[in-house]
């Protein structure tokens, strides 16, 4: 993925409608949040720098996290997760579990196919978050990690999930991160933009995330409502017009074929 993913998250985690009278609350979950793989312990007075709180306020966070049992001390004045967290990862897991259970020999097979990287995608709150993917056997290719965040306004994956919010939250979500964004993203998300990818069931994406990839996704539904994307991408130099069109109409059969399985 390139740099810009990152100035991308930025400005979608800008443009999160925010709960009124809830900082407080938002700044205890940020602390939690701020344990992760690539920093599984922190000092209160780390945590305080990083979220922008006095240590006063990070000490009371930090005593209410260890009360309920999810962060324990480690020893050197540090703080770790608690193997209570592993209880709420299994909670994701089995709500994801049937949906990639059905839809990955459906990726494999479409991977063995068009030979280029296939994801799934679902959305939490202003995000797409890669769930499952199966990787192009390409040395030159697109690397999805499983948890991986995606800004909900760029690529076709995210688009197709941003299509498909409630129409409230979408447009709050828009409004905060549209003038953020140049001309051409702004169409890309207008309301009648997102309205024929809603109404079309897909989408396609040109240089969005990174320089030189095309990609199409296309939406995953159980009974109607929209619960994931269905999605690939790869570089253009080995994507012509008419390689493109063959993937997009087998993206989408799949996509059908998930669907139906799901049902």
């Amino acid at each position: 993925m390139s740099s810009d993913q990152a100035s991308d998250r930025s400005a979608t985690t800008a443009a999160v409608n925010r709960t009124v009278g809830a900082e407080s609350s938002r700044k205890l979950l940020h602390a939690l949040l701020a344990f992760d793989e690539s920093h599984p312990m922190w000092t209160v007075p780390g945590l305080a720098t990083h979220l922008g709180v006095p240590q006063s306020t990070m000490y009371r966070y930090v005593a209410l996290l260890r009360e309920v049992g999810l962060i324990d001390a480690a020893g050197g004045g540090e703080y770790r997760l608690t193997e209570r967290v592993v209880g709420l990862s299994r909670g994701v897991v089995s709500t994801r579990a049937s949906l990639i259970e059905v839809a990955r020999p459906h990726m494999v097979a479409l991977r063995d196919d068009i030979d280029e990287t296939v994801l799934v995608a679902r959305r939490g709150g202003a995000f797409a978050y890669c769930i499952d993917r199966v990787e192009s056997r390409h040395p030159v290719r697109l690397q999805f990690d499983p948890g991986q965040a995606m800004a909900i306004h760029a690529g076709s994956s995210s688009r197709v999930l941003l299509a498909n919010m409630p129409r409230g939250e979408r447009d709050a979500l828009i409004a905060d991160l549209v003038d953020s964004l140049p001309e051409d993203r702004r169409a890309l998300i207008s309301a009648d933009a997102l309205d024929g990818v809603r109404r079309a069931g897909w989408t396609e994406s040109f240089e969005e995330v990174d320089d030189g990839i095309w990609g199409v996704a296309a939406a995953i539904t159980v009974r109607g409502d929209v619960v994931a994307s269905l999605g690939t991408a790869g570089p253009m130099f080995r994507l012509d017009e008419e390689r493109r069109t063959d993937i997009i109409a087998k993206i989408r059969r799949t996509a059908l074929q998930i669907s139906v399985d799901l049902s």
